[in-house]
C-alpha cells in the first residue's frame, strides 16, 4: 500500500503535459516535486527528445544571486538552453529549482550564516537535499533510465552538486560542476577562504563520484588561485575529479555556463562523458 501511495504521487506531481511547439524535436513539461515535512513542493523543468524512450537524465541545477531579492524573481526557463544542449544528446534534463528560489517553496535553506562564521558544509548539503530528493522522485517516471543519471550544477548549484556526490542516490553515474562554490559578496571577494576550502576537503573524504570542475581564468567570485586550492582539498582528500581551467570567458568567466558559453562549455562535457561512456548519440539532434 506504502508504494501504491508513492506512485499515485508521482503520478500526480509529474502529470505536467507538453509546452513545446507540435513540430519541435523536444518536449518541455513544468513539474512540481513534492517535498517531506509538509514544506509543499518545489518548482522543476523537464524537457527530453520526443517520442517514446527510456532516457537518462541530468539534473540541472542554477546558482544563487548575490542579492536575496532576486531569487523569487528566477524561473527555470531560463536555463532551458543548456538543459537543451543534454537533449539534444539524448539526455532527459529536468531544471530544478531548489527551495526559496523561484516558484519553490520550502523557504531558503542554504544560508551559510555570517560570513565572518559561515558553514559552508550545512548549506551544500541543505541544497544536495533537494537535488537529491528531485532525482529520486524523477527517477520513476517510466521514461527515464532511473540507472544512467548525472548531476551538472553551476556556482550555488556545482557546490550542492559536489555535496550530492557524498550521499549519492542510487543510479547517479557523474557529476559536472561548473565555477562551484559559495560566500562570493563582491567581486574577487570571498567569506572565508579557508572554510571554503575546508568544506571541499570534507566532502573529498566522503565522494566518490567521478566529477568534472571546470572554472574559467578570469572567474571573479571564485579565481584561479583560490579553485586551485579547492581541487587540491578535494582530491587530496579522495574525491575523484577532472578539472578544466578554462581560459577566460567573456567579461565574467563565473557565466561560462550559460547559452553564450555553449561552443565552449559543450566541448568540456562531451570529452567527460565520452571518458566515462555516457556518449548517447552520434549526432546531436536539431534544435528547430
Amino acid at each position: 500500500m506504502r508504494w501504491q501511495c508513492i506512485r499515485l504521487v508521482l503520478c500526480l506531481l509529474f502529470a505536467g503535459g507538453n509546452f513545446a511547439h507540435a513540430d519541435s524535436p523536444f518536449i518541455q513539461e513544468p513539474l512540481r516535486v513534492l517535498l517531506p515535512r509538509d514544506l509543499g513542493t518545489i518548482e522543476a523543468l523537464l524537457t527530453r527528445p520526443r517520442g517514446p524512450g527510456h532516457y537518462p537524465l541530468a539534473l540541472i541545477s542554477h546558482g544563487s544571486p548575490r542579492s536575496g531579492a532576486e531569487r523569487s524573481l528566477m524561473r527555470p526557463s531560463a536555463m532551458l538552453p543548456q538543459a537543451l544542449e543534454f537533449a539534444r544528446r539524448g539526455w532527459a534534463a529536468l531544471i530544478v529549482m531548489r527551495r526559496g528560489y523561484g516558484n519553490s517553496d520550502g523557504g531558503w535553506a542554504e544560508t551559510y550564516g555570517a560570513c565572518s562564521n559561515p558553514n559552508y558544509i550545512a548549506a551544500g548539503e541543505a541544497g544536495a537535499e533537494d537535488l537529491r530528493l528531485s532525482l529520486e522522485m524523477v527517477s520513476h517516471r517510466p521514461d527515464i533510465d532511473p540507472t544512467r543519471m548525472i548531476a551538472v550544477g553551476v556556482s550555488a548549484g556545482g557546490f550542492a552538486t559536489v555535496a550530492l556526490t557524498t550521499d549519492p542516490p542510487p543510479g547517479l553515474v557523474a557529476a559536472i560542476s561548473f565555477a562551484g562554490g559559495r560566500g562570493s559578496l563582491k567581486a574577487d571577494a570571498d567569506c572565508r577562504p579557508d572554510r571554503l576550502i575546508a568544506a571541499f576537503r570534507a566532502f573529498g573524504k566522503r565522494s566518490r563520484t567521478p566529477m568534472l570542475w571546470v572554472y574559467a581564468a578570469n572567474d571573479h567570485f571564485f579565481g584561479p588561485e583560490l579553485t586551485e586550492k579547492l581541487r587540491a582539498a578535494f582530491a587530496t582528500s579522495g574525491g575523484h575529479v577532472d578539472f578544466v581551467a578554462a581560459p577566460a570567458f567573456g567579461n565574467e568567466g563565473h557565466n561560462l555556463f550559460s547559452a553564450a558559453g555553449i561552443p565552449v562549455w559543450t566541448s568540456y562535457v562531451d570529452a567527460f562523458l565520452q571518458k566515462r561512456n555516457l556518449v548517447l548519440r552520434d549526432n546531436l539532434l536539431p534544435l528547430r
